[in-house]
């Protein structure tokens, strides 16, 4: 027989601290996978089941582990979730704003080398 006895203890009542959800809000939620490559999303704020809590943020960061082991192995992956039409309206595809091109600053690379053998373009 177990002789632990209780004592002390508080409740603890936070009110609003978790939201009430709106049904169809999920719609608005990106995917784990992006259309970068290499580049995903984990978070409470992304498409799961869960409210925005702990709950979703790790079902989140499991979904986007399963998008980084699918491609590193070659299997096909659940697939970019398409951005719902009434987050998006039909607007002209266009480059983002920053740097461009392929050289080392354009990743965040920035100078390369030391001296005369220093590169940044």
């Amino acid at each position: 027989p177990a002789r632990a006895k209780l004592r002390k203890h508080a409740v603890v009542r936070v009110p609003r601290s978790v939201y009430a959800a709106t049904p169809g809000r999920n719609a608005f939620r990106p995917s784990q996978q992006t259309p970068v490559p290499n580049f995903v999303l984990a978070g409470d704020f992304t498409s799961q089941k869960f409210l925005g809590s702990m709950e979703g943020a790790v079902l989140a960061g499991k979904l986007a582990a399963e998008v980084v082991a699918d491609v590193a192995a070659g299997r096909p992956t659940r697939g970019i979730k398409p951005p719902d039409a009434r987050v998006v309206p039909d607007l002209p595809e266009r480059q983002p704003a920053g740097v461009r091109g392929d050289y080392p600053i354009a990743f965040g690379g920035g100078q390369q080398g030391v001296g005369a053998e220093s590169s940044h373009p």
